[in-house]
């Protein structure tokens, strides 16, 4: 693969099932920027993995790609407070990244 090629895009159902994969198989790791973020955003490591056991869901519009292995792909779903959360997760062949993690604050209703 070039630089200029990126590879697809996994599809939704091949995204659970290997976010799903990879939490059974404790086949993942919270990035260090990923555990800055928790601290300084009042995250901790059981509401990740409650997000990505639930029903969350993929905003694919937010999906990107840096010129790595794969994708980074968001994720969006409630946290064990309720609390909005988005995940920013990729891929290498050996496992599943958690890149960063981000509290969203609903928009007040005028």
């Amino acid at each position: 693969m070039t630089t200029t090629d990126k590879p697809p895009k996994k599809s939704d159902n091949s995204l659970k099932k290997l976010i799903s994969w990879s939490l059974q198989n404790k086949n993942y790791l919270i990035t260090h920027h990923a555990k800055s973020r928790q601290k300084e955003r009042f995250i901790s490591d059981l509401d990740i993995l409650y997000v990505l056991k639930s029903n969350y869901t993929r905003i694919k519009r937010k999906d990107t790609y840096t010129g790595r292995e794969d994708w980074n792909y968001c994720i969006e779903g409630v946290d064990l407070d309720g609390s909005k959360v988005r995940i920013i997760l990729s891929f290498t062949e050996e496992m599943m990244l958690i890149i960063t993690v981000i509290k969203l604050l609903d928009k007040p209703r005028l």
